[in-house]
């Protein structure tokens, strides 16, 4: 079983980024770094973020369906 991201861990999280790595606060939740990394990525996108469209991440790729 999938253990969940609850929204005050999320907050916890984010206020934890502002003054220790990804790694450190996956050790504080017991989470690797990507799912560090991952969550506040989801949580940032689901708030309005899109990348830049001079961003190499925004650019579709040719001969992709």
């Amino acid at each position: 079983m999938k253990k969940q991201w609850t929204e005050e861990n999320i907050e916890r999280a984010k206020i934890l980024m502002k003054t220790n790595s990804a790694r450190e606060v996956g050790l504080i939740f017991n989470k690797s770094k990507n799912s560090v990394l991952g969550i506040l990525y989801r949580d940032k996108v689901k708030n309005g973020y899109t990348p830049p469209l001079d961003s190499k991440f925004a650019i579709r790729k040719p001969n992709y369906p």
